[in-house]
């Protein structure tokens, strides 16, 4: 396998407080704080409040994008950061776990956009012609 064009990761956070994963004041500042934390862009952000609670959050990057979606009431949350560029996946699975106080987060990596080892030359490197 050669190269691939991004990476998109997926956190399932179990067990989180329930009091933090419910309101956006406080999601909205963990994913601006997992962004920044990532050397990201953000470009546009939105968060939903659910009545009484309850948070779907996305913040569109000049990379792609970071999303969460709550359930308090389960003390469950589901992240995903999709980007071009390579990033630090321990440390957003450590920085998840210990702000919203999980007792278990589960980690999925997916490389998108897998090339043939041959079609691995990117917009940024040059040919050897």
């Amino acid at each position: 396998m050669g190269k691939h064009i991004g990476l998109h990761c997926t956190w399932d956070i179990y067990g989180g407080d329930s009091t933090k994963l419910s309101y956006v004041p406080f999601i909205s500042k963990v994913l601006h704080n997992t962004i920044d934390n990532l050397n990201l862009k953000k470009i546009e952000a939105s968060f939903k409040q659910f009545d009484p609670i309850g948070v779907t959050g996305f913040i569109l990057l000049e990379e792609s994008h970071i999303s969460i979606h709550t359930w308090p009431e389960h003390g469950f949350a589901a992240v995903d950061v999709f980007s071009c560029n390579d990033f630090d996946v321990d440390l957003v699975s450590t920085y998840l776990s210990e702000i919203l106080e999980a007792d278990r987060v589960e980690t999925n990596v997916i490389k998108r956009g897998v090339l043939p080892k041959k079609a691995t030359l990117s917009i940024n490197e040059e040919s050897e012609t």
